[in-house]
C-alpha cells in the first residue's frame, strides 16, 4: 500500500492488503475515520440520477432487453415478466384481455426467449427494453431498499448539487444528499448499503460541504483500488492524517514523496 504525498490529490494506492470488498470494510472505515476531528463530520455522498436525461439511456433499454432475453434479469417478485407479457400480448394479440389470457401470455413469453434476438421486432423489443429498464435500473434513493432509504434519510445532512469530483458534471445528475456517519460501524453499514466505491467529504459541522477540510474519492483503477485525497491544507494533512494513518497501516503503509 503506497502513500503519493508528491501528487495532487494525493494516492493511497491499495494493492491486496485490504482485502477486497467486505474483508475491508471495517479497514477503509478506520482510514476515512483517521481524516476525521472533533470538530468535523463525515459526511457520505448519495447521488440522484434524473433517469429521463441519461445519455446512455436508449443503449441501456436495448441491454436490458437483450438480458431479459437471455433469461438473466433477476425477477423473484415477477413483476417484470409480468409486464413483458403484457406487452408481448398487446403486440400479438391487442384484442385479447390480459386478464383472461395467462395462458396465452406464459406461450408468448416462451415463444419471445426462444426467437433469435435478431428475428424479434425492433420496436416491440425497445419496449420491452424500456420496461425491464425502467424496473431494474437504480437512479434515486427512492429506487432503493427500504433499509437503505431509512439508513440516508436518517442521517441526512443536507441536499445541493455541487459536483466535487475532478471529471465534468454529469448532465443526469438530478441532486447530492450528504449523509452523517461519524462512526466505524455506520461506515460499514454505508458500504453494505450502497457501495464501498464511495465518495466522502470530511467537513466542519455546520458549514458547506464544499468548504471541506479533506475530500475522499475511492475508485478503481487499472493498476487497483486508489483512494484520492483532496486536503484543503496539504501542510495539516501531512502533520496529522499521515501519522495517523501510519499508526494505523503499519508496515504495510509505504509513504512515497
Amino acid at each position: 500500500m503506497k502513500l503519493m504525498i508528491d501528487s495532487h490529490p494525493f494516492r493511497l494506492e491499495q494493492g491486496d492488503e485490504l482485502g477486497y470488498g467486505p474483508a475491508g470494510y471495517e479497514t477503509m472505515a478506520k482510514v476515512i475515520l483517521a481524516f476525521r476531528e472533533p470538530d468535523t463530520e463525515v459526511l457520505f455522498q448519495y447521488t440522484n440520477w434524473d433517469r429521463d436525461k441519461d445519455p446512455h439511456k436508449e443503449s441501456l433499454m436495448m441491454d436490458a432487453a437483450e438480458t431479459f432475453h437471455a433469461g438473466a434479469i433477476l425477477d423473484p417478485d415477477r413483476t417484470i415478466g409480468t409486464a413483458v407479457k403484457e406487452i408481448l400480448l398487446r403486440h400479438y394479440a391487442p384484442e385479447r384481455d390480459p386478464e383472461a389470457s395467462q395462458a396465452v401470455m406464459d406461450q408468448l413469453l416462451a415463444y419471445f426467449q426462444e426467437v433469435p434476438l435478431d428475428e424479434l421486432n425492433e420496436e416491440l423489443l425497445r419496449k420491452i427494453g424500456s420496461a425491464v429498464y425502467e424496473a431494474y435500473g437504480t437512479y434515486t434513493l427512492e429506487d432503493e431498499g427500504e433499509a437503505t432509504q431509512a439508513f440516508v434519510n436518517s442521517r441526512l445532512a443536507g441536499t445541493n448539487t455541487v459536483w466535487l469530483l475532478p471529471n465534468e458534471r454529469p448532465v443526469y445528475l438530478k441532486n447530492i444528499l450528504w449523509y452523517r456517519v461519524n462512526a466505524q460501524e455506520e461506515i460499514v453499514r454505508a458500504f453494505e448499503l450502497t457501495d464501498w466505491w464511495f465518495t466522502c467529504a470530511i467537513a466542519e459541522q455546520n458549514k458547506p460541504v464544499e468548504e471541506y477540510r479533506y475530500f475522499l474519492n475511492y475508485t478503481e483503477e487499472n493498476a487497483g483500488a486508489v483512494l484520492y485525497i483532496t486536503a484543503a491544507d496539504p501542510q495539516r494533512f501531512k502533520a496529522a492524517v499521515v501519522p495517523r494513518l501510519k499508526e494505523l497501516l503499519g508496515e504495510e503503509l509505504e509513504i512515497v514523496g
